[in-house]
């Protein structure tokens, strides 16, 4: 499978995307899908700094540690999940979770490019934001990508044929590290 019908595989069919990646990880597909959500999120993170702040040194920092978190979080979440997976009888390797965790940033990238999209229409309509509109909607914006994503569905069903857990684990697992990323964009976005 291409990586263009991939993509869309993993957003509207996701076990049917991911049904072959404990024989044949996808890396390279992986390395594609996190390369084009680190660009569309710290081009976000670059405009919300340089909108916030008014500096380019700063929103130049924003886009460079934010490109490089991501593949940070990929790493760590694949390892994470990998060794949860193995202590509850999964029977995949590190490079089928690397891949599944990779895969499932397309949802971050659609999510990405709506962010994109808000933070330059946002800047307009919410100048003035007393209520916290803006920081509230890109907060659901991101908790949708979430929950689509890496840490959400796809993680469902990554674990599920990747990792070969059993339906119910894979849920369990993927419910409980969806609630971990929920309450950490919760505090970083200050809605709690």
């Amino acid at each position: 499978m291409t990586l263009s019908q991939r993509f869309p595989a993993l957003l509207f069919e996701p076990d049917y995307a991911t049904s072959d990646q404990y024989d044949n990880p996808a890396l390279g597909q992986a390395f594609a899908m996190v390369t084009m959500y680190a660009a569309f999120s710290s081009f976000n993170a670059f405009l919300s700094a340089a909108i916030k702040s008014e500096s380019f040194s700063f929103a130049l920092f924003a886009f460079f540690f934010s490109f490089v978190l991501a593949y940070i979080s990929w790493f760590v979440l694949a390892f994470i999940l990998h060794i949860a997976s193995e202590l509850m009888g999964g029977l995949g390797e590190i490079p089928n979770a690397i891949a599944f965790t990779g895969l499932g940033t397309a949802p971050l990238v659609v999510t990405s490019v709506m962010s994109v999209i808000f933070t330059i229409v946002g800047s307009e309509l919410f100048s003035e934001d007393p209520e916290g509109i803006q920081r509230t909607i890109s907060f659901g914006i991101n908790l949708l990508g979430i929950a689509w994503g890496w840490t959400g569905v796809l993680c469902y069903f990554g674990l599920k044929n990747a990792e070969r857990l059993s339906s119910w684990k894979a849920l369990g697992l993927s419910f409980v590290v969806f609630v971990l990323f929920a309450i950490i964009e919760a505090l970083n976005s200050d809605i709690l």
